[in-house]
């Protein structure tokens, strides 16, 4: 039996893994739900504005919440208890500031973003609604990466089932609601769900927080400063906005190069809802594992580090490799060979079933990117990280721009199995001096 205390890696790995797949699992009855209530095209029109919610989290939340784990872990190891929750106290407010005023924007301009960037007018309400989440979702991340920096993953896994269900249970309610009162629902109650949902979330993560932390909220911090976290986190953020950017453009543009290959603007918006709804989002289930355990990376390769434990590094760096290449070619086979099941059992659509096929090969290479990125930036290499990123993405943006309007989506899968290879190898490249 694995021991939490001895093993908090692989203990937390587990915990977290198993939550994510209970999460995902419910995360695709939603999906089913939604694609089966609301249709295809409803399903692209809400993938469109993932962009906008990606770049949110990614300014307001994803480099403090990174900072926060790494400084917590660090204070954790010296004893310093009151200088964590600093950690998590002024992380917080920096983060829910930043957050109002990017809701603010968003609400404000959900017009112009979507007329102009997003090119659907439908997406103005969506993001009107989603605007309320942004705080509510970077005080989530911040808690998160506490519990993460002091290897305690039990209340962020229960947190994440409670997001799920209640998104999941709401919609629903919301959906059969509107039936019973005569009104046609739309994709807009996916927005309620979402919303209620990360409330829901954050609220379970403060009870645990002041049942079990006991802090003194009158407690003064006036000889501590958030600069080092604030600095730490800059470049990760940088790294993260740089990323999304270059994601939103290829994420707008799928659409709009799949109307020059000849589709209506409705036919692009279901190809476009099946292969990101659907498809991918069932390759993105697989990678539970591998997502757990990046999360819990970051920490245990930064103390190593810290320790200039070379020893605890490599070993962490093999384990990590055989891990992640194991389980890719596991759940790229699984796929390959069942995906024509799997899209007319999970999603009643053949197009689905072609798409998870082609993209079972993207398995080994997603897993094994995934993973080494978070050890470069616990080795403080975020830099390289965000080249092997932007890398990635340009060579799927060459595919979206040049290849899907003459070849069709079919193009744009193999430049996706293209970008994670090669970005594979580049992590194992910067990596080299660990390995021998």
């Amino acid at each position: 039996m694995i021991n939490p205390k001895k093993n908090p890696l692989i203990f937390g790995t587990l915990l977290l893994s198993f939550s994510g797949l209970f999460c995902r699992g419910i995360g695709f009855f939603y999906r089913l739900f939604v694609a089966q209530a609301f249709g295809e095209e409803a399903m692209g029109i809400f993938q469109l504005i993932t962009p906008v919610l990606m770049m949110g989290y990614s300014l307001t939340t994803v480099g403090m919440q990174t900072a926060i784990s790494r400084f917590v872990a660090y204070a954790c190891q010296k004893k310093e208890h009151t200088l964590c929750r600093f950690y998590l106290l002024g992380g917080s407010a920096f983060c829910f500031l930043l957050a109002l005023g990017y809701s603010i924007l968003i609400y404000g301009q959900a017009e112009f973003i979507s007329l102009t960037f997003l090119q659907e007018k439908r997406c103005i309400p969506l993001l009107k609604i989603l605007a309320f989440s942004f705080p509510l979702s970077a005080l989530h991340g911040c808690f998160n990466g506490y519990y993460y920096g002091k290897k305690e993953t039990v209340v962020p896994a229960f947190s994440q089932i409670i997001e799920q269900l209640t998104r999941c249970t709401s919609i629903i309610l919301l959906y059969y609601y509107s039936l019973s009162r005569g009104i046609t629902p739309t994709i807009l109650l996916t927005c309620f769900g979402a919303l209620i949902g990360e409330a829901a979330s954050f609220l379970t993560l403060l009870f645990f927080y002041f049942k079990w932390e006991k802090p003194s909220i009158f407690r003064s911090f006036a000889h501590f400063s958030i600069l080092p976290m604030i600095t730490f986190s800059i470049p990760l953020t940088f790294n993260r906005v740089m990323v999304n950017i270059l994601h939103s453009l290829e994420s707008v543009s799928i659409p709009q190069a799949l109307k020059q290959f000849g589709y209506s603007t409705s036919a692009s918006l279901s190809i476009y809802g099946v292969f990101t709804g659907m498809a991918l989002s069932l390759i993105f289930f697989s990678s539970t594992f591998t997502n757990s355990a990046s999360v819990l990376l970051l920490p245990t390769v930064s103390e190593a580090a810290g320790e200039n434990n070379k020893i605890k590094i490599r070993s962490t760096l093999y384990k990590t490799i055989g891990t992640s290449l194991f389980l890719g070619l596991i759940f790229g086979s699984f796929f390959f060979f069942l995906a024509p099941l799997l899209g007319n059992l999970l999603f009643h659509s053949m197009l689905a079933g072609i798409f998870i096929r082609r993209l079972s090969f993207l398995c080994p290479f997603l897993y094994l990117h995934t993973t080494l990125s978070s050890i470069l930036n616990g080795l403080k290499r975020s830099s390289l990280t965000l080249l092997i990123n932007v890398t990635e993405l340009l060579i799927r943006l060459f595919f979206v721009m040049f290849l899907i309007p003459r070849y069709g989506i079919n193009s744009y899968l193999y430049g996706l199995i293209l970008s994670e290879l090669i970005s594979s190898f580049l992590c194992l490249f910067f990596l080299r001096k660990y390995l021998s």
